[in-house]
């Protein structure tokens, strides 16, 4: 198997940089996300990253390390981290393990997250179109 066969997204978003774990994190795919993140920190002088954890089930002592210092390195290059979607058995288990986030912020959901660092949302009605990719219009 490739190491590029669970390559986890790293996704730009508004001058962020949002990544979404689930499932089961190798120590092998979390070398290469560390990787990846923190060359797109530097390749787009990115404002925020928020590291979304929703999709854990379980969450091990490297596993925990790695995101930590992900935050403090990308701290010292200049851009804020959020770590949002933490179940209450995953909060405990970093409680226990004496997990150090002081570099990070938490949120409860990834829109909170995106909030704390400064993405505001307008939401719009959408106009339903018809099978032809254009609006219906009313006969009549």
């Amino acid at each position: 198997m490739s190491m590029y066969e669970n390559r986890i997204p790293v996704i730009q978003l508004w001058q962020r940089i949002v990544v979404p774990l689930q499932g089961d994190v190798t120590d092998e795919t979390a070398a290469v996300l560390v990787d990846d993140v923190l060359r797109t920190i530097r390749d787009t002088a990115a404002a925020g990253l928020v590291i979304d954890v929703t999709g854990m089930w379980t969450m091990d002592s490297h596993l925990c390390h790695v995101i930590a210092n992900l935050a403090a390195a990308a701290k010292l290059m200049g851009t804020p981290t959020v770590i949002c979607g933490m179940s209450a058995p995953i909060a405990m288990t970093l409680q226990t393990m004496g997990a150090d986030f002081r570099l990070a912020q938490t949120a409860l959901t990834l829109e909170d997250a995106l909030v704390r660092l400064g993405v505001t949302a307008t939401v719009t009605d959408i106009e339903p179109e018809d099978e032809f990719g254009g609006e219906l219009q009313e006969n009549g």
